[in-house]
């Protein structure tokens, strides 16, 4: 009979690691559920960058996302949709949508993400790196101008045909609003935390269901599919 193979210390880690980053994605994503769905008063116009969708894992292909946001205490959702066309270069792909903003106000909204490797793991620490930026624009009683940046970091664990990915991804985002109704401060810089989970039933990933909730001031949570996720090329 074959003796049963043990399980490393290098592999304890990557395990270790994975299960961790996890929990916290999963406990934080609870506890946005929590906060987006609790009554409150305030409104904004919808935040083009929220939630990012961005993993170095994923972030591929064409997807569609109901977003909860923040600015929506009394509406519906957003309806949020990225694609990462062929031809686009490395990193890039766009993204795009539509919902109610400022005093039920109709808006949509548009824009571009990019993301490039920093820190590719291994075997035993299996976390992956990446930076981000990218540019969008939301339109409705008044404009919104955003710029992101940040870093996202996450890891890929695969057992037979089922591919899970948790990842966080944390940054600013600098905010500028035109428009004779926009809010006296025209500029600011808002920090910005994302957490988000990737799960598929196939190893080519040609569909992925895609949960991620944003935390802080520019509060959301999504869940979308993906098709044809695959990884995006960068």
């Amino acid at each position: 009979m074959p003796r049963r193979r043990s399980i490393t210390p290098r592999e304890t880690v990557g395990i270790s690691t994975a299960v961790e980053l996890f929990l916290t994605v999963a406990l934080a994503f609870v506890f946005a559920v929590l906060v987006v769905f609790a009554p409150r008063r305030a409104q904004a116009q919808i935040a083009p960058d929220s939630p990012r969708l961005i993993s170095p894992h994923g972030s591929g292909g064409l997807g569609f996302h109901w977003v909860r946001a923040e600015t929506l205490p009394g509406d519906g959702g957003v309806l949020l949709a990225t694609w990462a066309m062929p031809g686009l270069p490395d990193g890039l792909r766009f993204r795009g949508g539509l919902g109610k903003g400022v005093a039920n106000e109709e808006a949509f909204f548009g824009g571009l993400d990019y993301q490039a490797p920093v820190i590719r793991g291994s075997t035993p620490k299996p976390f992956d790196l990446d930076w981000q930026s990218g540019l969008g624009v939301s339109v409705g009683e008044y404009v919104l101008v955003t710029l992101p940046v940040g870093l996202t970091g996450g890891v890929s664990m695969t057992s037979e045909s089922v591919w899970l990915s948790p990842y966080i991804t944390a940054g600013v985002a600098a905010d500028l609003r035109m428009g004779v109704d926009a809010p006296e401060r025209e500029f600011e810089v808002q920090p910005a935390l994302d957490v988000g989970l990737d799960l598929g039933f196939d190893r080519d990933r040609k569909v992925v269901f895609r949960a991620s909730a944003s935390l802080g001031d520019r509060q959301s949570v999504s869940l979308g599919l993906a098709f044809g996720l695959g990884r995006l090329t960068r």
